[in-house]
């Protein structure tokens, strides 16, 4: 007898997870229906906005300028070819509209040094303080 009662105790106990899973898709529907009920526009709220002498749009800051140093000394300000007066010019009205304006220098490594010398000075000409330039590493053989 002894040994019919403990096979008996030792009978695997299953769980019900009916009712769990009832609470749980009760408890979803009751949070769907409540966040249409916050539907919050602001056409519906009676706002009027601050109204400023000057303001500037908030946006991310742009991309870097590129400018490209060919082997024969031309210069590419993103796609153009231009030449060190108008690169000036558009680097001085790109940081009229972003003070904070980079640029991305890619020379030749066979170029003269002086004409990325010029690049460089229409940079600083023009108030650019973030000059960027572009290598490529060495690979370790």
């Amino acid at each position: 007898m002894l040994h019919s009662k403990s096979n008996s105790a030792e009978e695997p106990l299953f769980i019900n997870l009916t009712p769990m899973i009832d609470v749980i898709l009760t408890l979803l529907i009751f949070f769907m229906a409540a966040t249409k009920l916050y539907d919050w526009d602001e056409q519906k709220l009676d706002v009027q906005v601050p109204i400023v002498s000057s303001a500037q749009p908030l946006t991310d800051a742009p991309d870097d300028i590129k400018l490209r140093v060919s082997r024969e000394g031309t210069i590419a300000y993103n796609e153009d070819v231009i030449d060190v007066a108008e690169m000036k010019r558009r680097l001085q009205a790109a940081r009229r509209n972003y003070p904070d304006q980079g640029v991305m220098i890619r020379a030749d490594g066979r170029v003269a040094h002086q004409k990325v010398a010029e690049v460089m000075s229409a940079c600083h000409a023009a108030g650019i303080g973030r000059i960027l330039f572009s290598v490529r590493e060495v690979a370790d053989e």
